[in-house]
This record gives C-alpha cells, sequence and structure tokens, in this order.
C-alpha cells in the first residue's frame, strides 16, 4: 500500500501522486515510454510542475513504474472480476479477451497494454521496468493458474496453460491494434475458451 506524502503548508495535495501514476498509465498505454514526457504527465493530470521530482525523486523510470504496477492492477482486478462472475474458467477467460477488445475499441485502438507497451520499449535496456512488467505477467499467470488447478488442471499443465492465456491475449491485442479491429482478440479469447473447456473436461473423465 502507497502511503500519502504529508500535507501541510506548501505541500502538494495528497491526491497529486496519485493522479500523476495514473495520468501516465494512460500516457503509457497511448503513446509509449519514449513519448511520454514530464510535461505531458504534468498537462494531462493537471498538477504542479515541481511535483513531478518531489513525488518521484527518482525520475520518469520511478514514476513509469509505479504506473505499470498501475495497469496491472487493474488487469487482475478485471481478471478476477471476470473469473468470480463466470460458470467456467473458459468461460471466464473469454469475458476476460472481451472486455480488453472492448476497452480498446473505445480507445480508437490507441490504448494497449498497459503493460505490452512499456515491455517492448524498455526491456532489457531498462533492469527496473523489465522486472515490474514481469512481474506483471507474472501475476496475470499466477491467478489464472490457480483457478486452473481449482478446476482440475495439474499445477505444471495450470501453469503452461495460463502462459498461453497470457501470450495470446498480449499478441492479439497488438494484430487488433494494428487492423483497427477486434477481431484477433475475439478469435484468441474463444479458442483458448475452447482449450481450456477441453483440458478441464479431459481432467474430469474417468480413466480408462
Amino acid at each position: 500500500m502507497r502511503k500519502r506524502a504529508a500535507s501541510g503548508p506548501g505541500s502538494a495535495p495528497p491526491a497529486t501522486r496519485q493522479r500523476m501514476i495514473e495520468a501516465t498509465m494512460r500516457l503509457l498505454q497511448r503513446d509509449g515510454y519514449a513519448a511520454t514526457s514530464w510535461r505531458g504527465v504534468v498537462e494531462e493530470a493537471g498538477t504542479p510542475w515541481g511535483s513531478a521530482y518531489h513525488h518521484f525523486p527518482g525520475g520518469k523510470e520511478q514514476l513509469a513504474a509505479a504506473a505499470v504496477q498501475l495497469g496491472s492492477d487493474l488487469v487482475v482486478a478485471g481478471l478476477e472480476q471476470c473469473l468470480e462472475q463466470s460458470q467456467t474458467v473458459g468461460d471466464g477467460v473469454r469475458l476476460w479477451f472481451s472486455m480488453a477488445a472492448k476497452n480498446l475499441k473505445q480507445s480508437r485502438y490507441r490504448g494497449g497494454c498497459p503493460i505490452a507497451t512499456v515491455a517492448l520499449e524498455t526491456a532489457p535496456q531498462s533492469t527496473a521496468l523489465a522486472a515490474v512488467c514481469g512481474a506483471s505477467f507474472k501475476q496475470w499467470e499466477t491467478v489464472l493458474a490457480a483457478r486452473l488447478r481449482a478446476a482440475g488442471l495439474p499445477g505444471g499443465r495450470a501453469v503452461d496453460l495460463a502462459t498461453l492465456v497470457v501470450a495470446n491475449l498480449e499478441g492479439s491485442l497488438i494484430l487488433a491494434r494494428v487492423r483497427q479491429s477486434i477481431e484477433p482478440v475475439a478469435l484468441a479469447g474463444e479458442t483458448m475458451g475452447r482449450l481450456i473447456d477441453a483440458e478441464v473436461a479431459g481432467s474430469r473423465a474417468p480413466s480408462a
């Protein structure tokens, strides 16, 4: 849990840091890491110029890492919501892909994955950003793998399938953004949903 800066005479409002993180997350999704500047963040967040280095003395890399973490947390919350309101893991994955496709379309194909845009630009040059991006993807896989194990799949296979789901989501979002169509995401979501359905059913079938 992040601590907010203490307020006092002449200090920035407590919400300033969070607004900057949220603004950076949006800019990273839309424009990427290199094109996201301090000035752009300040303008997007509507915060004072001096608040940038006050809240992020580690510079742009520190701010971007916080924004990536926020984006990942939101993705995990969405994934867990999809799984909770679906009767099967396969349906939960279908819904997760559908939500991602909807968000991409609403952004006019400018807002992709909040993690992939940074990972593609900065790994392996920035070890800090590579680490937070890697941990983000791993967290998604861990959530999925836990649900797949609970559905009856062996641990190793559950991890493999979770990795495939995340890989297909990321790849399909890139194709969708390039093609200006959500069709690749819809296809990938349905394909992964069917694969999961089949594997879960197979794990429950009686042995010969």
